[in-house]
């Protein structure tokens, strides 16, 4: 198969302005999923999203929308190459496993290799944003460690921070439903702030109405696409198939 759409596409390298070939660190995320008109992904730090018309191997994308978070580097470096590469892409030539973005001139200034499929059962989840209920989304606290596992059955269990805790979901779609979800009843008296912070994260599993994956990525947002918990999959989890 060697289409362009429905497919996660990663970036291993970028056209710096001097016309070097500058390669995308391993820990940094950078990807693209072009579908229904619409480019989606992870910028290295952002997430983005533009518009795009294709028509044979011609290929324009419109300006990028992006979210404005700062983030260490090299992250901020990748995104800023990923960004401008975007906005020179004229053509685009693809094969089984790999994608390249070409200019007017026909040199390359994104490249892209097929990503592996993080699936969300049976994936070790580690939460790494957690909506606090006032309209942000924050960190984790220092030494703590938020988790979930959805298995096939239906569960999803982890631990809050503190506390283990069950529940009940359900997909349909995109949609997600995290119902009667349930943890012991356990004080741990630090690190300061786990106890705010579990029940503000399972809070957030009970208003999360939406799901969607990118690459190791896991976002749960509600109806306004607001973010409720943002988690990553475990090393121990990278190798699941997809």
């Amino acid at each position: 198969m060697t289409t362009l759409e429905g497919r996660r596409w990663r970036l291993v390298a970028w056209r710096a302005a001097d016309g070097s070939r500058e390669a995308v660190p391993p820990d940094v995320e950078a990807t693209a999923l072009f579908e229904d008109g619409a480019v989606t992904g992870r910028g290295g730090c952002n997430g983005l999203r533009a518009s795009y018309e294709l028509a044979g191997g011609r290929l324009a994308i419109g300006p990028v929308a992006s979210t404005m978070m700062a983030c260490a580097e090299p992250a901020m470096r990748v995104e800023s190459g990923y960004h401008a590469g975007l906005a020179r892409v004229a053509a685009v030539r693809i094969t089984e496993d790999s994608l390249e973005l070409l200019d007017d001139e026909g040199d390359i200034v994104l490249a892209f290799a097929a990503a592996a499929v993080t699936p969300l059962v049976g994936t070790a989840w580690q939460a790494t944003g957690i909506n606090n209920g006032r309209g942000g989304v924050v960190s984790l606290v220092e030494g703590t460690a938020v988790t979930a596992t959805f298995d096939a059955d239906g569960r999803v269990a982890g631990s809050g921070g503190c506390n283990p805790y069950t529940g009940g979901y359900r997909v349909d779609g995109t949609a997600v439903a995290i119902r009667e979800v349930a943890s012991t009843l356990r004080f741990c008296l630090g690190p300061e702030g786990v106890m705010d912070q579990e029940a503000a994260f399972l809070a957030a599993l009970g208003r999360a109405t939406r799901w969607s994956l990118d690459g190791p990525r896991l976002d749960l947002r509600d109806d306004d696409g607001a973010l409720q918990v943002a988690f990553v999959a475990s090393p121990a989890s990278d190798s699941a198939p997809g």
